[in-house]
């Protein structure tokens, strides 16, 4: 994760949310992050702090960090596949994002064929990643990171106005379940999406619904971390099914910027011990 500079500000206005929004509060918006950022936290997670950096405005959607991945063989490092971003604003993030990293312990990989946004674009389900194309992510760029990932891959193609494969599908894994916005998938992908998981474990929320973010919200051990503009009916979906629903105040990162929870992490599970963590990056140093 990466907090909002002091001197954090709207620039690209790219999406539905930010276009038309007021210019935002850099303090509330930090508040709103260290919610994010403690709340996994407090869940049992481990938050990893890159310094923000006033001329790079989109570093707090860490999403769009890239993707880490395990290593290729053992004995090796892990990867990470840094992005190679459309909108022009964002394109230097990976050159911050990827020394950082590489002190982490990673292999740092760039992406440079296509337009690929990181993991706003994939999700894993059942022992299957899934990579989304069609938002910002284009056909090129999803085919460039798909030659680093193993084992099965499902190719989803998506539209407006979700602008990444974060806002179609949100995986549950602890219930082998997922939320999915039918209205922003082709009717291709829909159809495979529904032959590899059974509409059975499909809960569908509507194009409305997941302009409120239904699909963004950060499953972490038993609960999710949700904006406070959840719609109830997603909420009352959530908690039938086993999750504990925290609600944050997120006004200016989400109801205006546009990025919701799960936007502003980029999540590695079952990350190896090989990674080593420096103290002035953990979360206390920074929330100190």
């Amino acid at each position: 994760m990466s907090p909002p500079h002091p001197a954090w500000s709207l620039r690209g206005r790219a999406n539905f949310r930010s276009r038309d929004a007021r210019d935002v509060d850099p303090l509330r918006a930090n508040r709103e992050w260290l919610s994010v950022a403690q709340g996994i936290e407090s869940l049992g997670g481990t938050v990893v702090v890159l310094p923000p950096d006033p001329s790079l405005s989109g570093l707090a959607f860490a999403a769009e960090a890239g993707q880490p991945l395990q290593p290729a063989r053992a004995g090796e490092n892990p990867r990470f596949l840094l992005p190679n971003m459309k909108p022009e604003h964002r394109r230097a993030e990976r050159d911050a994002w990827g020394p950082f990293l590489a002190t982490l312990g990673f292999d740092v990989i760039a992406i440079d064929e296509g337009i690929w946004e990181g993991q706003g674009d994939v999700a894993t389900f059942d022992g299957a990643t899934l990579l989304f194309w069609g938002g910002r992510t284009d056909l090129r760029g999803m085919h460039a990171a798909k030659r680093h990932f193993s084992g099965e891959v499902l190719e989803l193609n998506i539209w407006e106005p979700a602008f990444h494969g974060n806002m179609a599908v949100l995986p549950l894994q602890r219930v082998n379940a997922m939320l999915v916005c039918a209205d922003v998938l082709h009717e291709d992908s829909l159809a495979l999406l529904e032959a590899r998981v059974g509409r059975d474990r499909m809960h569908f929320v509507t194009a409305e619904e997941m302009q409120c973010y239904a699909t963004n919200g950060l499953p972490v051990a038993d609960t999710v971390l949700a904006p406070s503009i959840l719609p109830q009916r997603v909420r009352g979906l959530l908690e039938r099914e086993g999750y504990k629903v925290a609600e944050i105040a997120m006004t200016e990162l989400c109801e205006k910027a546009g990025g919701a929870s799960r936007c502003l992490v980029c999540k590695f599970e079952n990350a190896p011990d090989s990674i080593v963590i420096p103290d002035e990056s953990r979360l206390a140093s920074y929330a100190r």
